[in-house]
């Protein structure tokens, strides 16, 4: 029970993800170089981006990070105004849900020459908008994903060679609402654990440092949400209920260091398409590369990266010459209004300055510049007017009419999306 406090203090904040609704670094160091940690170690830090490079930690060693995400969501939508003239033509407005914190910790003890271990506990994952009281055509939507993991990594070293492994405890939380023609949605905030492994390795050639990493799906239900909301809006596509499946992570790394200097990259895949839940809702797979530089002293420390991941978000057809796309359409919308990861680039700073040689203190910045998506709605358009004649008496023929006439000209919806991001850390070694 106390675990399940702890990492439900950890998913209480509301962000945006970076790479889908993933994190682009874990940890205030990783997250300097553009999110790369699979064959640089990042200290007690290295338990999120690869367990295997706890190797190097010498003692013990602990972490903590705060960081504050600063997203910038503008949502506008006329499927609701052309299906309906009464209702007020929709202005581009920003979600209420621009800042959010989000804490981090890890604690790693070398047992002996051969073996570390240690404990680390942090969101990882998330997304959220708050379009309530809004004229963006968003339907006043409130979305709010948090996911936190608790691990417990055990590293083996034998020569050159280092494998691990973590076990993970994964507590996460979603929440739906909206308005609908009959009120506001009173959707319940649901709860969800699951179980799963990561599996690290790295292999040390001196100068030059390789790493791979898995993770493993990990299996999430959402009571009353998902499903309510796909039926308050008339898609019966999402075949998957309320399951909403954290996918399965896999990545190689490589770190070359030349002096004082690392130059490292990180390659990994996030199979979206795989799991319920994203599956259903046209999320593709997702490539990502992550470019990362540090050069460290004795007493301070430099970093700069870059990051990109392709938004595994893809527009589905939503064009109304066929009555089939409605769920497209719905799905194109509810994709834009709720759950934005549209981010693409990331580009990073970071430093270390070491008070002593057991403390230090860390900063790291994320600058992700605007993307726009706008995906097509008009099939949404045209079920929506039409629902609405029918309910208003009309005959099927007047109503097939009055919607063809509501959606001839097409309706969008359009996101736009930046964010910030600071971190703040700080290291204790004994």
């Amino acid at each position: 029970m106390r675990k399940i406090i702890v990492l439900s203090a950890m998913a209480s904040s509301v962000l945006l993800g970076t790479n889908g609704d993933l994190m682009m670094g874990h940890g205030v160091k990783a997250t300097g170089m553009g999110g790369v940690g699979i064959a640089v170690s990042h200290g007690a830090e290295s338990a999120y981006s690869n367990p295997a490079m706890l190797k190097d930690v010498k003692g013990s060693e602990f972490v903590g990070s705060v960081t504050m995400f600063m997203p910038e969501v503008n949502f506008k939508s006329d499927a609701g105004s052309d299906a309906d003239p009464r209702m007020p033509a929709p202005t581009s407005e920003a979600s209420k849900a621009d800042q959010s914190f989000l804490p981090e910790f890890s604690y790693v003890h070398r047992n002996n020459d051969h073996v570390v271990w240690g404990i680390a506990v942090g969101g990882t994952a998330g997304m959220g908008v708050d379009q309530s009281g809004k004229n963006s055509g968003a339907f006043g939507m409130e979305t709010a994903l948090q996911v936190a993991k608790l691990g417990i990594p055990v590293a083996y070293t034998n020569g050159a060679l280092t494998l691990a492994v973590e076990p993970v405890l994964q507590y996460s939380i979603l929440q739906i609402n909206y308005m609908t023609p009959m009120g506001a949605s009173k959707n319940p905030k649901s709860t969800s654990i699951g179980l799963g492994m990561n599996f690290g390795v790295a292999y040390d050639m001196g100068n030059v440092t390789l790493g791979a990493l898995y993770q493993s799906k990990i299996e999430a239900n959402y009571k009353n949400n998902i499903s309510k909301a796909m039926g308050d809006f008339g898609v019966r596509s999402v075949t998957s209920g309320d399951n909403l499946d954290q996918p399965a992570e896999m990545g190689l790394g490589v770190a070359y260091k030349m002096g004082s200097s690392i130059f490292a990259m990180d390659l990994k895949r996030v199979n979206w398409a795989d799991v319920a839940g994203y599956k259903d809702f046209g999320w593709k797979n997702q490539n990502i590369v992550a470019l990362g530089y540090q050069y460290e002293t004795s007493s301070w420390a430099f970093r700069a990266g870059y990051n990109h991941g392709k938004s595994p978000i893809q527009e589905l057809n939503g064009a109304a010459n066929d009555p089939a796309n409605y769920d497209n359409a719905g799905i194109n919308y509810f994709n834009l209004a709720g759950f934005p990861a549209v981010v693409e680039d990331h580009f990073t700073l970071g430093g270390d300055y070491s008070i002593s040689d057991a403390f230090s203190l860390s900063l790291a910045f994320v600058y992700s510049p605007e993307v726009t998506e706008t995906f097509d709605t008009t099939a949404m358009t045209y079920g929506m007017a039409y629902q609405g004649a029918m309910a208003q008496g009309f005959t099927q023929e007047q109503a097939m009419g009055g919607a063809g006439q509501a959606s001839a000209s097409g309706s969008t919806a359009e996101v736009k999306h930046a964010q910030k991001a600071l971190t703040v850390g700080m290291t204790y070694k004994f």
